[in-house]
């Protein structure tokens, strides 16, 4: 790949990555709850659920999502459905002891929680289809050229959800008064619910 189309689309990666969608959200959540080292298994997770939707467009699922409205709405409807119950069950969730909580937490929840997010998100699955196919030279050998591409991404995504959990740990102190930990639970909690709303009504 030339140089020039490498910087680019790094370049592009870089800004759309940073947005602050679901996945970014979540782990400025949970680093926020149980510190940044646990909310690296949260950022483990969204990376393995991008890299399957990555897999998924290789294979030309993302064409067919666009083609065929009622998949993309079906995954849509499944990761709004999750966000929403992620949320709800966020803002009840009673003041915790974050010390504790951080050490009791199960790595593995943490993964899993932000697979689902990720890999329910059809707007990725759409992105990687339209986005890579730009940047492949369907005269040289596409595995090797896909696969940097991927890193690429991976990369930028996992340095933008540190970005975004350093953001949250920095408030770990504050949340241990549990009255705090009231208006954090509420507030991250909504903005689940509302990033929920926002998929359900995403358009092709």
């Amino acid at each position: 790949m030339p140089l020039e189309q490498l910087w680019l689309f790094t370049t592009i990666t870089l800004v759309l990555s940073a947005s602050p969608g679901p996945v970014m959200l979540a782990c400025m959540i949970d680093a926020g709850r149980y510190g940044f080292t646990k909310s690296l298994y949260t950022m483990l997770g969204a990376s393995a659920g991008n890299l399957v939707l990555m897999l998924l467009s290789a294979l030309g699922l993302g064409l067919l999502v666009e083609q065929a409205e009622w998949i993309f709405h079906t995954i849509k409807w499944i990761g709004a459905a999750y966000l929403v119950y992620l949320g709800i069950q966020l803002a009840l969730a009673p003041p915790l002891n974050v010390d504790v909580e951080a050490r009791q937490i199960r790595s593995s929840h943490l993964f899993g929680k932000a697979f689902i997010v990720a890999v329910t998100n059809p707007k990725g699955l759409i992105y990687f289809g339209a986005l890579f196919p730009q940047f492949i030279d369907i005269h040289r050998s596409m595995p090797p050229q896909f696969a940097l591409l991927t890193v690429i991404f991976l990369a930028m995504d996992f340095v933008w959800m540190s970005i975004y959990a350093l953001g949250g740990r920095g408030i770990m102190r504050w949340l241990k008064s549990p009255e705090h930990q009231r208006w954090f639970n509420w507030i991250s909690g909504g903005a689940l619910i509302l990033a929920g709303a926002a998929l359900a009504f995403t358009k092709l």
